[in-house]
C-alpha cells in the first residue's frame, strides 16, 4: 500500500482531517464541526473533552477514506489555532473549561504586561500584549482562579488525549507571549509576569520533531497502526507552506474565516503595525511576518447570506466584481464582534452597492497589507488559499488592486498539506 500522512487542522470551528500523499491531498478533507460555549461576559470557552472527540472523529473519517484510496497512513501531523489553552492537573486531567483564542476578557492583564514587558515586539511578536493572547489570559487565570498545575495549548491537549503524552512546537507556542521568537526560548520576565515557571507549559521544540505513537485505543478506533503524532505549527504557516511559500521573501494570501497576508523571512522581525503578527516559521532557520484582518470570512458570508440569500458567497462575488471599480460606494468598517459600520446608505443604494462597499473595504486593505511585507515591491509569485481563492471573480479583483494576480494553490485547505511537509522534513514518510 502506499504510504499517506493523516493531517488534522484544529480551526476554531471545525477541525479538518485529510489524507496527504506524494505532497497533495488524495481524498476530500472530513470536515468535523462542534460549537463554543460564548458568555454574556465575554468568556468563550469549549469542553476539552468535545476538542478531543472531535479531532478522533475527523482523524477516523480521514482513515476510512486512506482504506478506499488504498492508502497506508504512517503519521498523523497537527496543525492548529493559536493561544487556546485548557488548564490540567498533574496527570493531565482538565481541572476547567479550555479557553478560547477569541475570549478577549484579559484586558487589564494586556495592559498590565505592555509596562511589564517593554520590549515585547521584538521578543514575542506583536506590537504590544493582547487580550486574545495565552500569555494575558495565563495571567488572568491566575489572579482570579489560581495557577492549575499546568497549561497546554489545544495542539498540545490533542497530542495529550491522542497518545497519552502533552507536548507541542515553538511555532504555537512563539505566538503565545510567553516565548522569545528571537532565541526560541522562554522568555523569563514574561514567565514572571504570569506567575508560572517553564514546568506548566508543555515540553515544546522545533516543528514536529517532538511526537508519540498512538496509544493502542486511538489505534483501534482509528484502524491504524502505532503510528507518531506531529506537532507541525499554526494554520497559516502550515498554510503558507502547503501553498508553496517556502523561500525567504515568498509570499501567501489565505482568504479564509481571516485574511491573511504572510512573508517567509530568514531572521526574525518585529512588528511595525498592530494588525501585525512576527514569528516562529515551521521550517527550519526561518521565521514569518504577516498581517491579519481577522473578520474577513466570517463578514462576507454574513452579507452573502443577507443579501444573496439563495445564491450565496460565490454568486455575490461574481455580481459585485462586474463593472469595477466602483464609484461612491458606501463607506463599509468592521467595528469588532461580528459587527460593521455603513456610512453613506441612503435612497437608491441597493444589495450590490452595499456588497462592493465591503469588498473594497477588503480590497484595501490586501494592498495596505501586501505593500507593508513587501515595500520594495510584491514577489514574482504570490500564493493563495482559502475558500474565497477558490472564486476567479475574487483573484481578478485582487488583481487591479495589486497589479498581480494571486496564482492559486492546489488545494483550498493548504494548511493540511503544508503540516504533512513539515512532517517529510524532519521523518520523511516512505
Amino acid at each position: 500500500m502506499r504510504p499517506c500522512i493523516l493531517a488534522l487542522d484544529l480551526g476554531t470551528t471545525a477541525f479538518k482531517a485529510g489524507l496527504v500523499a506524494a505532497g497533495r491531498l488524495a481524498a476530500t478533507p472530513v470536515v468535523a464541526p462542534y460549537r463554543l460555549d460564548h458568555r454574556p461576559d465575554g468568556a468563550v470557552l469549549c469542553d476539552p473533552a468535545l476538542y478531543a472527540e472531535t479531532a478522533l472523529q475527523a482523524l477516523a473519517g480521514a482513515a476510512r477514506s486512506a482504506r478506499e484510496a488504498g492508502l497506508e497512513p504512517r503519521a498523523v501531523a497537527l496543525t492548529s489555532q493559536a493561544q487556546t489553552y485548557i488548564p490540567v492537573d498533574e496527570r493531565g486531567r482538565p481541572v476547567g473549561p479550555a479557553v478560547v483564542w477569541t475570549d478577549d476578557r484579559a484586558v487589564r492583564e494586556a495592559a498590565e504586561a505592555a509596562d511589564a514587558l517593554p520590549d515585547f515586539a521584538a521578543s514575542a511578536g506583536f506590537t504590544e500584549p493582547s487580550p486574545l493572547q495565552f500569555l494575558c489570559k495565563a495571567a488572568m487565570r491566575g489572579r482570579r482562579e489560581g495557577h492549575p498545575a499546568r497549561y497546554l495549548l489545544l495542539n498540545e491537549w490533542v497530542a495529550l488525549a491522542l497518545t497519552g503524552a502533552a507536548y507541542g512546537d515553538d511555532v504555537n507556542q512563539g505566538m503565545g507571549g510567553f516565548m522569545d521568537i528571537r532565541t526560541r526560548a522562554w522568555n523569563p520576565a514574561a514567565l514572571a509576569f504570569a506567575g508560572i515557571h517553564e514546568g506548566m507549559p508543555a515540553p515544546c521544540g522545533p516543528a514536529a520533531t517532538l511526537s508519540e505513537p498512538l496509544t493502542a485505543d486511538a489505534a483501534e478506533r482509528l484502524g491504524v497502526g502505532r503510528i507518531p503524532v506531529h506537532s507541525c505549527g499554526n494554520d497559516q504557516s502550515c498554510g503558507a507552506i502547503g501553498a508553496g511559500a517556502v523561500d525567504e521573501g515568498a509570499g501567501f494570501l489565505n482568504f479564509g474565516t481571516a485574511m491573511v497576508a504572510y512573508r517567509t523571512l530568514a531572521a526574525p522581525a518585529a512588528p511595525a503595525e498592530p494588525w501585525q503578527i512576527a514569528g516562529i516559521s515551521p521550517l527550519p532557520e526561518r521565521w514569518f511576518l504577516l498581517g491579519v484582518e481577522s473578520e474577513f470570512g466570517n463578514m462576507v458570508e454574513w452579507l452573502a447570506e443577507l443579501l444573496w440569500p439563495a445564491e450565496g458567497v460565490g454568486t455575490m462575488l461574481e455580481a459585485c466584481a462586474e463593472g469595477a471599480p466602483w464609484p461612491g460606494v458606501p463607506d463599509f468598517t468592521p467595528t469588532g464582534g461580528g459587527r460593521c459600520s455603513l456610512l453613506g446608505v441612503g435612497p437608491g443604494v441597493e444589495r450590490l452597492g452595499l456588497g462592493r462597499a465591503a469588498l473594497a473595504y477588503y480590497l484595501g486593505r490586501v494592498r495596505t497589507m501586501a505593500g507593508a511585507l513587501w515595500p520594495q515591491g510584491l514577489p514574482a509569485r504570490l500564493m493563495a488559499a482559502g475558500g474565497m481563492s477558490r472564486s476567479d471573480a475574487w483573484l481578478g479583483l485582487v488583481e487591479a488592486e495589486l497589479g498581480l494576480r494571486p496564482h492559486r494553490a492546489d488545494a483550498e485547505h493548504a494548511g493540511l498539506i503544508g503540516a504533512a511537509r513539515v512532517v517529510e522534513a524532519v521523518r520523511p514518510v516512505v
